[in-house]
């Protein structure tokens, strides 16, 4: 009998000690439009969010979506712009070229879509942003500086955005909308609705979640508040045959990589 208890508790430490680990989840945002296959297409947005569980503390880098990498599933292994990558490969190509670039492990990817955008927020009640920038898009205006709580159409155009700013402020705004959804959901007054969020995700988008590793983040949530990080690799745009593309500084990306190194 002390045996079997012994045996019960080594598996429990075991099991509380996996559920503490750190883990990242790849976000993509497909810019397939409404009605079109995904296939072919590419993503939008590439965001990593790394989650430790025991620090209650998200963090948040964008991928340049013209970063200059290796791109492990075209043919001969072509140094491309990152982004496409998912139309090549899929999300799992994507998952492949980020672990490369970051030198890291993705556990969980999620997969966004325009009408996910829409539907999210409007599921939650809208999110709260300061906008980075003075734009109108799609009929939808935002002054620098200014808060605002966004859902639906007009949160999809805050997010879309990048014609009289650059990709880089986009990329921002996406992780701005996110962090966002994520604070609302893991706040008191935010768990109502988290039921439809996951019915939604379930049912209409393309994820791969373990859902003991997603509880495993709640006691430390319930015990602190949430830390949320912002991350950016920087670089510089340079021509190669006639063709944009993003450079990482390596110092930047060698930042990352030991800010989102994930072992398991």
């Amino acid at each position: 009998m002390k045996v079997f208890r012994r045996l019960v508790l080594l598996a429990v430490i075991l099991c509380l000690g996996w559920l503490s680990i750190p883990f990242n989840v790849l976000v993509l945002g497909s810019d397939a439009r409404p009605n079109q296959p995904l296939k072919g297409s590419r993503s939008d947005g590439i965001i990593v969010l790394k989650v430790t569980p025991l620090l209650a503390k998200i963090q948040m880098i964008s991928i340049p979506r013209d970063t200059y990498t290796d791109v492990p599933c075209e043919k001969g292994g072509k140094v491309d712009k990152i982004n496409h990558s998912y139309a090549f490969g899929g999300r799992e190509c994507t998952i492949k070229a980020v672990e490369e670039l970051l030198d890291t492990k993705i556990n969980y990817s999620v997969l966004f879509r325009f009408d996910d955008v829409i539907a999210l927020t409007d599921i939650i009640g809208g999110v709260d942003i300061v906008s980075n920038h003075t734009f109108t898009q799609d009929n939808q205006s935002f002054v620098q500086g200014q808060a605002y709580n966004i859902k639906g159409e007009r949160a999809l155009a805050y997010t879309r955005h990048r014609k009289t700013d650059s990709a880089f402020k986009r990329d921002e705004r996406q992780r701005q909308v996110i962090q966002s959804i994520a604070k609302k959901l893991v706040s008191p007054a935010g768990w109502q609705y988290i039921p439809g969020v996951r019915n939604y995700m379930q049912e209409k988008m393309e994820v791969s979640f373990n859902p003991l590793r997603i509880i495993s983040t709640l006691p430390a949530i319930l015990i602190n508040k949430t830390n949320f990080e912002q991350h950016e690799i920087k670089g510089d745009g340079k021509m190669i045959k006639g063709v944009w593309y993003f450079i990482p500084e390596q110092s930047s990306l060698d930042e990352a990589k030991k800010d989102f190194k994930i072992y398991f």
